[in-house]
């Protein structure tokens, strides 16, 4: 969500969000170092957000001597390699399988999220790759939010305050009234709005319409 706003240019907010998941990491401490990482690269970003103004004017200002282009072109080369490599590797979807209360938020960086139990009012779910909730989703969900736009949002109950894609959203006032409370998947359509189409639910298909 922090990313998306950064995108939308709505700064202020991307600041909030990224300072409320410093904070909700801070409160309840792992010690795993992906997390500590993690919350490194939020205060980062905060940093830069907070000072983008002098980030700016050192950015117009002459760059220094540059080396001969033989000398750094080869460690470059090497260090995008591997970066490149990196981004390359799948990682392990998170699972998280309690509730997810009002306030708090959830980001799965660089994979899917599965929650396996219901997501409150007022909570948000962020993910870089799909999200899957096997229960009631009532607050706030973005898949790919760094811009994967094929990325897709799957819930045994859509009751969403917002559910999106990438750039692309839905209020709960967007989403029809015939799939409101059902199964459904949200997807973004080749012109970046968001699509929300009814999941088969089989032999209880008939069982749950006439609930």
């Amino acid at each position: 969500m922090a990313a998306l706003s950064e995108r939308q240019g709505r700064v202020a907010d991307a600041v909030a969000i990224y300072r409320h998941l410093v904070s909700a990491a801070e409160a309840a401490p792992t010690g795993a170092s992906d997390d500590a990482a993690r919350v490194a690269r939020w205060k980062a970003r905060i940093a830069d957000l907070d000072c983008g103004t002098i980030a700016t004017v050192v950015v117009a200002l002459p760059p220094p001597a540059a080396p001969p282009r033989e000398a750094v072109a080869p460690e470059r080369s090497e260090v995008a390699q591997a970066h490149a490599a990196a981004l390359d590797v799948p990682r392990a979807a998170l699972v998280i399988r309690e509730p997810v209360r009002s306030g708090q938020v959830i980001y799965a960086e660089g994979r899917d999220l599965i929650v396996v139990a219901s997501v409150h009012s007022g909570a948000q779910l962020l993910a870089d790759g799909n999200i899957h909730v096997y229960g009631v989703l009532k607050g706030r969900a973005v898949a790919g939010a760094h811009g994967a736009r094929d990325m897709q949002v799957f819930c045994l109950a859509l009751e969403a305050e917002l559910v999106g894609v990438d750039t692309g959203y839905l209020t709960s006032d967007d989403i029809p009234p015939t799939l409101w409370g059902g199964p459904v998947r949200v997807s973004l359509t080749a012109e970046g709005t968001c699509s929300v189409v009814a999941l088969s639910a089989g032999k209880r298909t008939r069982g749950l319409t006439g609930a």
